[in-house]
């Protein structure tokens, strides 16, 4: 059998909630790193189930840039004043 390697650019959008931005901006990496065995196993067994006959053996992600802030302060809830 064949072995092949491809290199897919991605997009994720990381929602972290935090004190300050700077160490939710400090965490995000920590959600990027490469899917474990388990994992692998599983997308390789639903792969088969469903007749693609190919097995994952390995996927790494390369963080490239740092983390871009979308939105800030989104889940602070609003003060309602009563009258």
């Amino acid at each position: 059998m064949n072995e092949y390697v491809f290199e897919v650019k991605l997009r994720a959008v990381v929602r972290v909630r935090a004190t300050e931005e700077d160490v939710a901006r400090k965490v995000v990496s920590s959600v990027l790193g490469s899917p474990g065995s388990l994992e692998i196993e599983l997308a390789n067994q639903n792969n088969a189930a469903v007749g693609r006959p190919a097995t994952v053996t390995d996927v790494d992600f390369m963080q490239e840039n740092d983390p871009r802030l979308l939105k800030g302060d989104i889940a602070q809830p609003q003060s309602r004043s009563r009258v």
